[in-house]
């Protein structure tokens, strides 16, 4: 799924030179548009079958059941949104897991979360379109100390 991202800001991104001073007029090699001449494309054509999909589950899935501060997934579908169905992870325990297995409340585990890209169709007549859209996403969970007020 990041490679998708890669490519569709790579694909709407026109990179300048880093040597170039600041202000000077961006030059681009013949025949290519600046993102400011209105014949500029908004819209790109995108390959979303997803490539080296494989063999990250099993890590994650044995991350998740070690962790101090373990986690479960649950699965987000929505039909209209690529990809369609997202896991989000839940914390399973408020504290964390001590060395043999009990829950210490003295600690606390809390979420991690990942602003990720997401398409979300659209009807535009009769071929359906896709917009970027950020969504924020729950990866896992960590083991931290809990936020304490002292009173003066």
């Amino acid at each position: 799924f990041r490679s998708l991202v890669l490519v569709l800001v790579l694909a709407l991104t026109v990179r300048s030179s880093p040597h170039r001073k600041a202000g000077a007029p961006v030059r681009l090699r013949e025949g290519c548009l600046n993102k400011n001449d209105p014949k500029f494309p908004t819209t790109v054509k995108v390959d979303i079958r997803i490539s080296n999909s494989e063999g990250a589950f099993g890590m994650v899935h044995d991350v998740r059941n070690r962790s101090l501060a373990p986690w479960d997934y649950r699965l987000d579908e929505d039909p209209s949104r690529f990809p369609r169905v997202m896991a989000d992870a839940r914390c399973r325990l408020s504290g964390c897991a001590g060395p043999r297995g009990r829950e210490d409340r003295s600690l606390s585990s809390v979420p991690i979360r990942q602003e990720v890209l997401v398409l979300r169709r659209e009807r535009r007549g009769c071929a359906p379109s896709y917009r970027l859209e950020k969504r924020l996403v729950t990866v896992g969970c960590t083991c931290v100390t809990p936020v304490t007020q002292h009173q003066s």
